[in-house]
C-alpha cells in the first residue's frame, strides 16, 4: 500500500482549477495521462455516485480505471475510489481539495492511496508505485498549471 499527499499552487481561483480538472472535455486538452475521460451515462462533470472512465494514454492505457465519486463539492473538494480492481490496481482512492489564496491563486491538495495486485506484487512494488504515481501526478498538475496560466493570459489579452 502506498499513500501520498502532494500540494500544488495553481495560477487561478479554486473555481477555475476545479473546472479545469473536473470538466472532462477541458481535462482532455491538458492531461498528460489520459486519452479517455468521461462520465458513464453522459455529461461533462461527475457528481456524487457518478462512475467515470479514465483511460490512459499510450503505454499508460494499462493504468486505466473506473472510479466512483464519493464527494463532489465544487469548487472545494472531490474524492473518488476505484469501482473494482483493474490492471495493476487492487484498490485506489484519491481526494482533491482546493483553497483560494489571497494572491488570486489556489492551493490544491491531492491525497491518494494505492494497493497493487496481486498482494505479493503489492508487497514488493507498492513503494515503487507510489514514487511513480507521485512523479506522474506532478507532471499532470504541472500541465494543468500551464493550461490555467495560458487561459489567464488569453483572458488578459481579450480584456473585459
Amino acid at each position: 500500500m502506498s499513500h501520498g499527499k502532494l500540494v500544488f499552487a495553481m495560477p487561478s481561483s479554486s473555481a477555475e482549477a476545479f473546472e479545469a480538472f473536473f470538466n472532462h472535455t477541458i481535462r482532455l486538452t491538458w492531461d498528460t495521462l489520459l486519452d479517455v475521460n468521461y462520465v458513464e451515462g453522459g455529461g461533462t462533470h461527475p457528481y456524487v455516485g457518478a462512475i467515470t472512465v479514465n483511460g490512459g494514454r499510450g503505454w499508460k492505457s494499462a493504468l486505466s480505471m473506473r472510479t466512483r465519486f464519493l464527494t463532489y463539492d465544487p469548487p472545494r473538494h472531490a474524492s473518488a475510489v476505484l469501482v473494482e480492481p483493474m490492471g495493476p490496481f487492487a484498490r485506489w482512492g484519491a481526494s482533491l481539495r482546493f483553497v483560494d489564496a489571497e494572491d488570486g491563486r489556489c492551493i490544491m491538495t491531492y491525497t491518494f492511496t494505492i494497493h497493487l495486485r496481486p498482494r505479493w506484487l503489492g508487497t514488493i512494488f507498492d513503494p515503487l508505485a507510489g514514487v511513480l504515481f507521485r512523479s506522474e501526478t506532478r507532471r499532470r498538475f504541472s500541465a494543468m498549471a500551464r493550461y490555467l496560466s495560458a487561459q489567464r493570459s488569453h483572458e488578459r489579452l481579450l480584456g473585459p
